[in-house]
């Protein structure tokens, strides 16, 4: 059997492995990257003319949706999380990328934006909002902690494994948390997209795809085309 290293930081709760499991493989759900709630309270959102989400842990963060602003999210997980609190977005980009959406979000010249998301997020959303002439607001919601201790000894059982295949990055941060709990780079990689591909071969990994859809299906569906289970069945 064909098994996998999932880095997400849902560990065992994530929908990735379980999805990869229905498929067939084995899966060593390990988180390299968490993620500590940042004290929101008392912080009011409602003044604002956008509020752009990135994941739906940023949704969860929120203890309050205002009801007055638009809101803008990254891709269809956080639309899904956002309207499990009872709010539609007014704004999904067609890829699940954060590039995309500032680029594309509509209306956003001389408005006022608060983005809600990890403390460690890159810098081209916001960047590209002000290019168009945004006011945007960074609001940490969450802290990213890479190479989480708790996950140590569940990691080394998972390099341990002979038939372990390849490793799942989502992010940049688990690509580096990763290196932190002391992995290598002998293990191929499998990506949610270009960026965290870009930090995986930064750091020496050879990545073998990336999902084209930034979500558990697109993650999903690459692992099956890197790893087909067929191939190793008959091998």
């Amino acid at each position: 059997m064909i098994s996998v290293l999932v880095t997400r930081p849902g560990g065992e709760a994530d929908p990735l492995v379980q999805a990869l499991r229905q498929r067939g493989y084995l899966v060593h759900a390990v988180p390299t990257v968490e993620t500590e709630p940042v004290e929101l309270a008392g912080r009011s959102l409602e003044t604002f003319d956008w509020i752009v989400l990135t994941s739906a842990r940023g949704v969860e963060a929120l203890n309050e949706l205002p009801s007055g602003p638009k809101f803008a999210v990254v891709g269809p997980e956080t639309a899904k999380a956002l309207r499990a609190r009872g709010v539609e977005p007014t704004y999904v980009p067609a890829r699940s990328d954060g590039a995309d959406l500032g680029g594309a979000m509509p209306e956003v010249n001389g408005k006022r934006i608060a983005l809600v998301r990890a403390s460690a997020a890159a810098p081209d959303l916001p960047d590209r909002l002000r290019e168009r002439g945004a006011t945007v607001e960074e609001v940490v919601a969450y802290r990213t902690v890479e190479g989480p201790t708790a996950s140590a000894e569940q990691f080394r059982t998972a390099l341990a494994d002979p038939d372990l295949g390849a490793v799942v990055f989502a992010s940049g941060s688990a690509v580096r948390g990763f290196m932190k709990l002391g992995g290598g780079t002998r293990l191929h990689a499998i990506t949610i997209g270009p960026r965290t591909s870009a930090s995986a071969r930064n750091l020496g990994f050879g990545v073998i795809t990336e999902a084209d859809t930034q979500d558990v299906a697109g993650l999903s569906n690459a692992v099956a085309h890197a790893l087909p289970l067929e191939v190793h069945k008959n091998a």
